[in-house]
């Protein structure tokens, strides 16, 4: 997948490291693979991973945990520093709440992180792996300083949260390369067509379209997958939201479809999102045959391309 550069000096000198570090990518993909190897063995377990990756949500998880945990480290920052200029006890003991809170946050921002992480594109592997591992060392700087301000010693709290802040901002940054330059955790479906608005044709006919033999068509540019299930037609959009993978290729069951790439599941009937990595539904359409040949139009109450 072509990817567009990074053109700062800074950030250059970062994309530099973690392309050229040795054994990252074969690390990280054998995380990748532990992870994944214990989700999806029992419904219990399916649905931990669907609430971690935020599947219920519609967007991921992990991105609303961040702000709670970053949110509050900076604020205790703030206010460790206002204790400092004004010896305020009061300030001091609001730092030391925040900090604590932030560091109890980061553990179920880790966990969504990490489920996030055994599904992510192979583009990403790299620096993801150095985001998590950057993060793990910022959790435990900022585990340091909450037990330190607990026992009293708050001059070891405050080195070890400012040391904890650093490793966060440099993670952070990772973190946003990843969304906006490897394009991890955004819709990768292709909203359908303008034209769509209307009925449209298709070069599939009905006659070549068998029971459970799913087909991939393309019109005016959007990519629609064509299943026939029990006698009934369904068209849903043929890229994977997640990732981008072939749900054509993918393993069908009734009226869901299983993503080849990462397992996330979808509903054919309304392209809801039946099992995770994916956060966001599929674009879906009304289906007619004239003439033998299908015909297709956005089914507009399911979808919106506005996510």
């Amino acid at each position: 997948m072509e990817q567009i550069q990074v053109n700062t000096p800074v950030g250059q000198a970062i994309d530099h490291v973690i392309e050229e570090a040795p054994l990252l990518n074969k690390t990280g993909r054998a995380i990748t693979e532990a992870v994944a190897s214990l989700e999806g063995r029992s419904e219990f377990l399916r649905s931990i991973e669907d609430f971690l990756h935020g599947t219920w949500l519609g967007h991921p998880l992990h991105a609303v945990l961040t702000d709670v945990t970053i949110g509050s480290w900076v604020s205790g920052a703030v206010l460790d520093f206002a204790s400092v200029v004004t010896d305020s006890d009061d300030f001091a003991e609001a730092a030391d709440m925040l900090t604590g809170i932030g560091t109890v946050s980061s553990l179920g921002t880790f966990a969504a992180g990490l489920t996030d992480y055994s599904r992510i594109k192979n583009d990403a592997i790299r620096p993801g792996l150095v985001h998590g591992l950057l993060n793990v060392a910022a959790i435990t700087s900022f585990a340091i300083s909450t037990l330190a301000r607990r026992a009293g010693n708050r001059g070891l709290g405050l080195m070890a949260s400012t040391a904890g802040l650093g490793i966060t901002t440099l993670s952070a940054w990772i973190g946003g390369d990843m969304v906006y330059r490897h394009k991890v955790g955004v819709n990768h479906a292709v909203p359908p067509s303008k034209t769509l608005d209307e009925w449209m044709l298709t070069n599939v006919m009905l006659a070549d379209l068998p029971e459970g033999q799913p087909r991939r068509t393309e019109v005016d540019g959007t990519p629609i997958l064509i299943y026939r299930y029990d006698g009934t037609l369904y068209a849903m959009g043929a890229v994977c939201s997640h990732a981008g993978g072939p749900l054509e290729e993918g393993d069908f069951d009734g009226t869901c479809v299983e993503c080849p790439w990462h397992a996330s599941v979808f509903d054919l009937r309304d392209g809801s999102v039946v099992h995770g990595p994916a956060t966001m539904q599929e674009p879906t359409f009304e289906v007619r045959v004239q003439d033998g040949r299908v015909q297709v139009r956005t089914m507009k109450e399911h979808y919106s391309t506005d996510q």
